[in-house]
């Protein structure tokens, strides 16, 4: 069996460990595995799988077409063509999409190669950008206009960001064109909130099946570390965030809101943010830029007393499976599939956007962890990479009969 997966990254973020996962157990089970990506940096256990697509100009020039056109997937025509290249000499059974956008592919020939290889095709939905004109979640602006024809987007200026001309409308038709016909393709959802949207969208009549995302119980899991006396937190109760990016739908208006009325006792610590939002923190607050380091990120989670997660939209976030499998109760908006991760036991959910509600969540969380954490722990076996993304290496299998 030989895979081809195709990502925005390779190893690293959520998506591409995802991706990194699904490899080792393709090549576990005999088959052969390669990852085309497009955003540099790569980690040593990834590299045997990895194929970077396009160059550091190409992408450059890709994303200046977005920014100014709103032309995401109209770029990167030769990085596409090679791509095409290391696709026939590698000959796959079977190509698995996971996220098309960050500008490194040409769309029309990408789907014009998957049309004319007849390969069964799996596309795992990270986010709702296949069949939106531009964004990559709607819900937080309230926008429907996906379920006709996208147009005059409201969130241009949010990811992919775009601050030239909206092309939305020719997105939409664009996609609508290219991924509605394709034959012999299969949907993954992350959750079964992400079959809600799609079904009511132009890809609608494809088959989906929902694989829940898994986490690296081998990487995350309760681990001792010095963090409370290298940060002076004291007996404070510590309050975790973690996200790759703190842009205005990840909630970190939110975070500071609850940090304000937590007062002395708590202490919040924030992952994830760039130098401008670690100087714009308030006091009280601790700010830590994004790392790769798994080991850092299990210290964190084991140290916090809870973790908070106030996005405003999301799908199945991994960051609240590794606080689970670190045994941390979280708190989480009613946001996509953020309640299909808990159960009662390991977490609370409360109203999107209640920050009182949240801050009681946060409270309760606190005071119980000890009591919480075998129960975190049983709940992230349920998601244990080495389980759920089995249910991947069956659909390969049952596609290739």
């Amino acid at each position: 069996m030989r895979i081809f997966q195709l990502n925005t990254f390779c190893g690293v973020k959520s998506t591409g460990r995802i991706a990194l996962e699904i490899a080792r157990l393709v090549e576990v089970d005999g088959g052969a595995c390669k990852i085309g990506y497009g955003v540099p940096g790569v980690p040593p256990e990834a590299e045997p799988y990895a194929f970077r697509i396009g160059t550091p100009i190409e992408r450059k020039l890709h994303g200046a077409m977005r920014k100014l056109m709103d032309a995401e997937g109209y770029g990167s025509y030769f990085a596409t063509r090679a791509l095409i290249r290391e696709l026939e000499g590698f000959r796959p059974d079977l190509i698995h999409l996971h996220n098309l956008h960050g500008c490194y592919l040409h769309l029309p020939t990408l789907f014009a190669y998957l049309k004319s290889a007849r390969l069964p095709v799996v596309w795992t939905l990270h986010d709702c950008w296949p069949f939106t004109g531009h964004c990559a979640y709607f819900d937080y602006c309230g926008c429907d206009s996906w379920k006709t024809e996208c147009k005059s987007c409201p969130q241009q200026r949010s990811y992919p960001i775009c601050i030239g001309l909206d092309g939305s409308s020719r997105n939409y038709r664009m996609k609508k064109r290219l991924f509605a016909p394709l034959e012999r393709l299969t949907f993954v959802a992350p959750c079964e909130w992400m079959k809600q949207p799609l079904s009511r969208s132009f890809l609608q009549t494809h088959p989906v099946r929902v694989i829940y995302n898994g986490v690296n119980r081998s990487d995350f899991h309760p681990v001792q570390s010095d963090l409370r006396q290298r940060y002076e937190l004291g007996n404070r109760r510590v309050v975790l965030a973690v996200a790759s990016e703190w842009d205005e739908r990840k909630g970190l208006n939110f975070l500071i809101e609850a940090a304000g009325r937590m007062g002395e006792g708590y202490r919040f610590v924030v992952i994830g943010l760039s130098e401008a939002q670690i100087r714009k923190l308030p006091k009280g607050m601790i700010g830590i830029a994004h790392t790769e380091s798994l080991e850092e990120l299990a210290s964190w989670y084991t140290t916090a007393d809870c973790f908070a997660n106030p996005t405003m939209e999301d799908n199945m976030p991994m960051v609240n499976l590794e606080a689970l499998a670190c045994g941390t109760p979280i708190a989480v908006f009613r946001t996509g599939g953020c309640p299909e991760a808990l159960t009662p036991e390991c977490g609370v959910v409360v109203p999107k956007g209640n920050v009182e509600a949240l801050c009681e969540g946060i409270r309760t969380l606190c005071g119980e962890k000890p009591d919480r954490t075998q129960a975190c722990l049983r709940r992230a076996e349920v998601f244990d990479a080495q389980n759920t993304f089995q249910a991947y290496l069956s659909l390969y299998k049952e596609l290739l009969i």
